[in-house]
This record gives C-alpha cells, structure tokens and sequence, in this order.
C-alpha cells in the first residue's frame, strides 16, 4: 500500500498543476495522505518527466478515479479486518467461521491490489509516453 502511495506522490512531477484543493470542483488534487512538493523542492528526476498540459490533467484525473473508488475499498477491508479479528477472539467461532473472514480479508486485499496495479498500469501506459517511464520510475525512486 506505501508503494502505491510514493507513486502516487510520483505525481509531484506535476506540481504546476496539483495544488491543495479539496473539492471535486477545484479539481486541482489534495494529494490525500500523501507531500505535495513544492516544484522548486522536487528531485531534479521529477522534472525531468517533462508533462504536457494534458498529461498533467489526465494524471490528476486519473488520481481522482482512484481515489475516488480506493477510499470505500479501504474502509470495507478494514471492517473485514475487524471482523476477522471478532472470529479469531471469539470463543464461539469454528474453525470455518475464521476461514471464511480470511477469504473475506484476503479477496478485498487483492481487490485493492488490482485497483493499485491497474492506477499504475493507466499512468504508466496510458498517460506517461514511453520516453517519459524511465524519468518517472527515476522520481518515484528518488522520492522514497
């Protein structure tokens, strides 16, 4: 999950465009529980990645999609969780109530999973152009 948000801080390469809003309406992201650097404060491997207008737009919006369906998917894996853990305490739970809460746990995980890897696939393939991947893994990196 940490992963997925330094990637999402890899949008600090489009810090002209991202400012601390947070309304829909704004549109302009909050990158939510994530730095926003300051353009003069970001790796010099982040501007390096060189984002047209569009690009910027296009990964702002897709940052919002994600967040947008991320934040209900958290929120059903920590019920989950919690659920997971009133079975496993429980003195009154079988063995097949405990399995079936860590079925539940374990396809929400990978939903999430999915959700991230595809954010992920989207930037890297649909919005950044091949030129642009290198740079970009190189400000991910460096942002760590």
């Amino acid at each position: 999950m940490k992963r997925i948000t330094q990637f999402v801080i890899a949008a600090a390469f489009v810090a002209p465009s991202i400012s601390l809003a947070n309304t829909h309406e704004d549109l302009t992201v909050s990158m939510v529980d994530t730095i926003v650097y300051a353009k003069a404060e970001m790796p010099d491997s982040c501007k390096q990645v060189k984002l047209t207008d569009q690009q910027q737009m296009d990964l702002r919006n897709a940052y919002l999609d994600f967040n947008t369906q991320k934040k209900p998917m958290r929120m059903d894996l920590k019920r989950s969780k919690r659920e997971m853990k009133r079975v496993f305490t429980s003195s009154t739970s079988t063995k097949d109530d405990a399995i079936a809460a860590q079925a539940d746990v374990g396809s929400k995980m990978m939903a999430l999973g999915k959700l991230m890897g595809d954010f992920s696939l989207k930037v890297f393939f649909d919005i950044l152009t091949p030129e642009q991947r290198d740079p970009a893994m190189r400000c991910l990196e460096d942002l760590k």
